[in-house]
């Protein structure tokens, strides 16, 4: 038997001007062939969970396409029609197949389409034809479509944020893949739309509140014929149609089961969607005296800067905070500035520069901040994932300096990266261990990579276009009504079903 494995993933967020090209899905990877498989084996990827169960299973992998952008902007179109007529070409080259495995992130937006995961999914599906098996893995923070769910066979989810879990999921979606060729399963999969966004920082799987008791509640339903359950607790900054929390069930062809679970999932969803307002932002110069007073590290998430919910990486409010406290230990922060880290390696290691750095891409809420001081470290930088998250899947930072300005220790990146693990400072020298507050632009995520190395976190209310305050975000497109910028309305849920080309009546 043979399955085609592929990847093609990017989250977008709307309220991001810059838009997100061909070149950023090449900067983290762009692989064919064998080549995903040597990039992606053994690593904290949904490819590397495809291999781990297809392979025991004596089922060839005919590995397709691999890529991932770091989240930002809407794709333009023009990539986005580059990387999908691959993918396209690579099945068609290389069928027929006895299944495909699709790894997507489910929060894509291109120039020209709210949904570009669902006419992927579509169009696998239309080249591959009805009665072939087709299952997806997402991102939990995926926003899932009635398309999307219309022509895959079952779509699995993540379960952890931070996500730790993604050769995880990629195992569970292909363990379904399994016994659909082994043991004749035919899934019936339902979905419920819910009407609600929340902050992404309240989705937090370790810690006792309403994201575990939702994931609990769906890894519970599992067993028997109920094959997989997932809850989509959507990221928040996407300013389009069909906008909200999903629930997915998936059953061995009893669809009434899959919509029983999937009307449950959805209805204790909403029930919690008070309980996800509930978070603490504390404003940068409160947050700066706090850490003060603690024997650090403390963690500062720069969250409405989040890399990973693709805002550009370039806010400045913190660093200008950093410059006018009184610190009593070092802080480290970084800022994306090809333009600032060139002109630094330019003067060298050791030379005294005057810049401003950031607010370049992010000019809306942020400006660009003067900084003095002394370059320590100037060049070309890299890291790999040493958390939970990501294990093993390496940034490419580029060109990169380290300006030291009294007790603040400011990286300049020359790419978006996540800033979500020590390995990136400590890809230029600097030591979290050591400081006294260490900065991440990160809701989530961060948590992973820094579990072992915070004594403290504390989110920031610091402006950006990632922010938690939803409501304060230009939001037009949506359809209303939408919890939380709607309160006293009424959600009756209702699922959306298919089965399998060949299931059973």
């Amino acid at each position: 038997m043979r399955v085609a494995i592929a990847e093609l993933k990017q989250e977008s967020n709307t309220f991001v001007p810059r838009p997100t090209t061909l070149a950023d899905f090449a900067a983290w990877h762009l692989w064919h062939g064998a080549d995903l498989v040597s990039g992606l084996r053994d690593t904290n990827t949904e490819i590397a969970g495809f291999l781990d169960v297809l392979e025991p299973a004596g089922i060839e992998s005919v590995p397709i396409l691999a890529t991932f952008a770091m989240s930002g902007g809407k794709v333009v179109t023009a990539a986005y029609h580059a990387l999908l007529d691959d993918l396209l070409a690579g099945v068609r080259e290389h069928g027929p197949y006895d299944g495909v495995l699709l790894a997507l992130h489910g929060a894509m937006v291109s120039d020209e389409d709210d949904d570009p995961d669902g006419a992927i999914i579509a169009a696998v599906r239309a080249a591959i034809g009805a009665d072939t098996p087709l299952v997806v893995t997402m991102d939990l923070h995926a926003n899932v479509t009635r398309r999307a769910g219309e022509h895959a066979d079952a779509i699995v989810g993540f379960r952890t944020s931070p996500h730790i879990d993604l050769r995880e999921t990629g195992q569970r979606g292909a363990g379904v893949m399994v016994r659909m060729l082994r043991d004749g399963v035919r899934p019936a999969m339902a979905m419920v739309k819910i009407p609600m966004v929340v902050p992404a920082s309240t989705h937090m799987h370790h810690l006792p509140g309403p994201f575990q008791r939702l994931m609990q509640a769906a890894a519970a339903a599992e067993g028997g014929s109920l094959l997989s359950a997932s809850v989509f607790t959507v990221q928040p900054w996407l300013d389009i149609t069909e906008m909200g929390f999903a629930t997915v069930a998936v059953s061995d062809g009893d669809v009434t089961l899959a919509e029983q679970v999937a009307l449950e999932l959805a209805n204790l969803a909403w029930a919690e969607r008070d309980a996800f307002m509930e978070t603490e932002l504390v404003p940068i110069a409160e947050a700066i005296a706090r850490a003060g007073t603690i024997d650090g590290p403390v963690v500062l998430s720069d969250l409405a800067d989040g890399t990973g919910a693709g805002s550009p990486g370039d806010a400045t409010a913190v660093i200008a905070a950093l410059l006018a406290a009184e610190l009593r230990d070092r802080a480290l922060v970084c800022v994306r500035d090809p333009g600032a880290a060139r002109t630094a390696i330019a003067a060298g290691i050791g030379a005294e520069v005057a810049l401003e750095v950031g607010g370049k891409l992010d000019n809306v809420y942020n400006e660009p901040v003067p900084i003095r001081g002394t370059v320590t470290f100037a060049g070309p930088a890299r890291f790999r994932f040493s958390g939970e998250g990501y294990t093993g899947v390496e940034m490419d930072m580029g060109d990169c300096a380290v300006i030291e300005a009294g007790q603040v220790s400011l990286l300049i990146l020359g790419n978006a990266v996540m800033t979500v693990d020590p390995a990136m400072y400590r890809a230029v020298g600097l030591e979290p261990n050591d400081a006294g507050i260490v900065v991440v632009k990160s809701h989530i995520q961060f948590r992973a990579g820094y579990g072992d190395v915070a004594r403290a976190i504390i989110l920031l209310d610091s402006p950006g276009m990632s922010s938690d305050r939803l409501e304060s975000l230009p939001f037009v497109r949506i359809e209303r009504p939408l919890f939380p910028f709607d309160r006293a309305f009424e959600f009756v849920p209702h699922p959306v079903s298919r089965r399998a080309a060949d299931a059973p009546a």
